[in-house]
């Protein structure tokens, strides 16, 4: 395994991205950047980096047992005093080599460049990656990559252009029924939601998803999604609010029906084509909820 390390200090887990900062000079004057520390790239077995016990990656703090040396994480030290000796001795110098060894991102081929702790991979790489890799929609279509080359693919292999949204307004658009997906891009950030369409008996459901990998956090948007002809007659109506759900796509779009989604009416379309008002927002942060700090539960394993 290929692994980054710093030289001359330890890292914390939160330094994932590369180090870079700025100081004030004595008397407040103007920033000074502080460079980067040197950093070196090194080949070594990953079993190093790994707990004994459930083999697991390690997380500061290490320990180690006295018997025989092994080393075992926070969670496996008490239980590993059944298997061999109880590993009371915190390996400090240890710490400073897992929280500093960095691997590139699984994802670099779809384009990110970012070194992350080894042990905070899994995560970075199920949340956080802006590159995690989502497929197209189109049956039968192989095309696999980040969401930022899916805007690309999607334009030059089947001429759909996206259409830019403004979170918090609604925006009218006559969606073509011959196409059974329509992109959507929010301004603000760039995220990719698909419209789908598709035949629910005599109606037409519509559904919105965004495009994001199957394990990021959800949901993160809310949109309102409604089909009005002009008039004050209500029975032209039909809208429905919902989170926005996620999906990267590899099964393609979402079937007609499945999750939330707006049932259409023939007499509400006009023609071939579907007049919707779409109105997508993000959502507030919830209320800051306490988190356990206890350890997640890990299995011991036989010791070798």
């Amino acid at each position: 395994m290929e692994l980054r390390v710093h030289s001359g200090r330890n890292v914390t887990e939160a330094e994932v991205k590369p180090e870079k900062g700025e100081v004030m000079q004595d008397g407040g004057s103007a920033p000074v950047a502080v460079p980067e520390p040197p950093q070196m790239d090194i080949r070594m077995d990953v079993a190093l980096l790994h707990c004994q016990a459930c083999l697991l990656p390690l997380r500061p703090p290490v320990f180690k047992c006295e018997a025989a040396g092994h080393i075992v994480c926070f969670c496996c030290r008490a239980g590993h005093g059944g298997i061999c000796s109880r590993a009371a001795t915190h390996y400090a110098e240890l710490d400073a080599v897992v929280a500093a060894a960095k691997v590139p991102c699984p994802y670099r081929a779809f384009g990110c460049d970012r070194y992350v702790v080894y042990h905070a991979v899994a995560d970075h790489q199920h949340g956080a990656c802006q590159c995690a890799p989502c497929s197209c929609p189109d049956s039968g279509c192989p095309f696999v990559g980040s969401r930022g080359m899916l805007l690309d693919h999607f334009a030059d292999t089947h001429s759909r252009l996206a259409v830019m949204v403004r979170y918090g307004r609604p925006w009218n658009l006559n969606l073509a029924l011959s196409q059974r997906w329509h992109v959507l891009v929010g301004e603000e950030d760039m995220s990719v939601f698909l419209v789908s369409l598709g035949a629910l008996g005599a109606a037409t459901a519509v559904s919105l998803v965004g495009v994001r990998s199957d394990a990021a956090p959800a949901p993160q948007f809310w949109c309102k999604l409604s089909v009005e002809l002009p008039g004050d007659d209500k029975d032209k109506l039909v809208l429905m609010t919902s989170t926005v759900g996620s999906s990267a796509l590899t099964g393609g779009m979402p079937a007609p029906g499945q999750g939330m989604f707006l049932a259409v009416p023939k007499e509400l379309l006009s023609g071939d084509v579907l007049p919707l008002s779409v109105c997508i927002d993000q959502l507030r942060p919830a209320a800051a909820t306490h988190k356990s700090t206890t350890p997640r539960a890990r299995t011991p394993g036989r010791m070798h």
